[in-house]
């Protein structure tokens, strides 16, 4: 038997992609589980999987997310489990390859297409995207202090 988690309610409406909300709990909580079912609850809406973007400080949560997307997907091709978390798991990666084969991504096999990055990553590729910018300035050979 599964005791009933205080705050199921909360982390149902987290499951809400109409709405925005935020996580803020300590550490070993389920931040990280509950950002996975987030993110595969988008997946089931977009058209394209690079459509969503989840940042994280550091390269390990990133890298950590990525994984936990990745194995929820591969899971989902076998059987049902049997606790209530895992379950909700197991039916998002259920709908999230349905769209994937419907839209033909291969996300298992092209899993480069998720996007899970540090707020480092994220910054550095938009300002490759920006385009180069050069000011032609004009200074004074002499300054009028200098004589």
């Amino acid at each position: 038997m599964t005791a009933e988690i205080a705050d199921a309610g909360q982390r149902a409406g987290a499951l809400d992609t109409g709405r925005s909300f935020i996580v803020q709990a300590p550490a070993g909580s389920g931040k990280t589980s509950l950002l996975t079912q987030r993110f595969l609850a988008l997946l089931c809406r977009v058209e394209s999987p690079e459509e969503i973007v989840a940042i994280t400080f550091t390269r390990k949560a990133a890298g950590e997310m990525r994984n936990r997307i990745i194995e929820a997907l591969v899971c989902a091709d076998g059987d049902a489990p049997g606790e209530d978390y895992e379950k909700t798991l197991w039916q998002l990666g259920r709908k999230v390859l349905e769209h994937d084969r419907k839209l033909q991504w291969n996300l298992l096999a092209n899993p480069n297409r998720l996007r899970v990055q540090t707020i480092d990553s994220l910054c550095a590729g938009l300002s490759r995207r920006m385009p180069v910018s050069y000011t032609h300035l004009t200074l004074p050979t002499t300054s009028p202090e200098c004589g």
